[in-house]
């Protein structure tokens, strides 16, 4: 008689006939199998237990990706305020200004704002600086160089020579330049050599509005009595530069120094080359012109 699929198959054992179901012990084998794979508890589960297909779990992230999210409790930071600072009006630059990141003489600056133009300010001083805004972004600048008008001050010409006169108070028609006494000069006269009285002469007579001078002392290129610095800042400093420069050798000039910028007679091919910033307006030649005889 043929065999179905799941038929009794008989076994003789000592004298007794067992049946053994073929295809559903091995059903029930695989399936336990399965069952002690995926739970060691139930590995050991008893003869004839009933066994049923494991339940469908959720899955447990891994422990790397739940670390990842942000809980709620956690400190928030802030936002940076990046607005602009509210400019309160605009002043006029009467000298070229450092850009400064911090109101103190020692800080880095950022960039050289030219004179003659007009810079928002904020209204805030700190010192001898004041808050300006550049490129959207808050520097300081040395107050005294900011004006609320536009300084323009018309270069004297070079006084015209005289015939009637003669001696030192007579001008000098080849140089074109007046060698007349200065009021109250001769106290800063009395310490300089012949060659920088000349220039002082003719610098006072050129630009009245002057009135403060350095003389010989004991620094640098002022030891010697060779040395002059016209005390002026802004457009008539570049005024009293130029001139300086037109009658260079006139003068005998050794050096022009003026703005953080530099002319000697060595290179003068080159014209006024730029000097490293020296940390304060007056030690950048910001507020006076200096300069040197042969």
């Amino acid at each position: 008689m043929p065999r179905g699929r799941h038929s009794l198959v008989p076994t003789t054992v000592r004298g007794r006939t067992l049946a053994l179901v073929t295809a559903p012990l091995v059903t029930v084998a695989v399936v336990a199998t399965g069952v002690a794979a995926g739970d060691p508890d139930r590995a050991t589960a008893p003869a004839g237990a009933a066994i049923s297909a494991p339940r469908a779990t959720a899955t447990a992230q891994p422990t790397e990706e739940r670390s990842l999210g942000t809980s709620r409790s956690q400190e928030r930071v802030p936002l940076v305020d990046q607005r602009p600072p509210e400019i309160a009006r605009a002043l006029w630059t009467t000298a070229p200004l450092k850009l400064r990141v911090k109101p103190a003489e020692g800080s880095r600056s950022v960039a050289t704002y030219p004179e003659d133009r007009r810079i928002g300010v904020t209204g805030e001083r700190r010192g001898a600086y004041a808050e300006v805004v550049y490129e959207k972004q808050a520097r300081w600048v040395t107050a005294a160089y900011l004006s609320r008008k536009k300084v323009v001050e018309k270069a004297p010409e070079p006084a015209a020579a005289s015939s009637g006169s003669s001696g030192s108070s007579a001008s000098s028609a080849s140089s074109g330049v007046s060698g007349a006494p200065c009021p109250d000069g001769s106290d800063i006269e009395a310490s300089l050599q012949p060659a920088a009285v000349k220039v002082y002469r003719a610098v006072c007579n050129a630009f009245p509005s002057l009135s403060a001078y350095g003389g010989q002392d004991g620094h640098g290129e002022h030891v010697n009595g060779q040395a002059i610095d016209f005390m002026v800042s802004g457009s008539l400093g570049e005024q009293v530069k130029d001139y300086l420069y037109a009658n260079r050798a006139a003068f005998d000039l050794f050096d022009i120094i003026w703005s953080q910028t530099i002319w000697t007679i060595e290179r003068s091919g080159e014209g006024f080359r730029s000097m490293e910033d020296r940390g304060s307006a007056t030690a950048n030649h910001f507020d006076h012109v200096h300069i040197k005889v042969n």
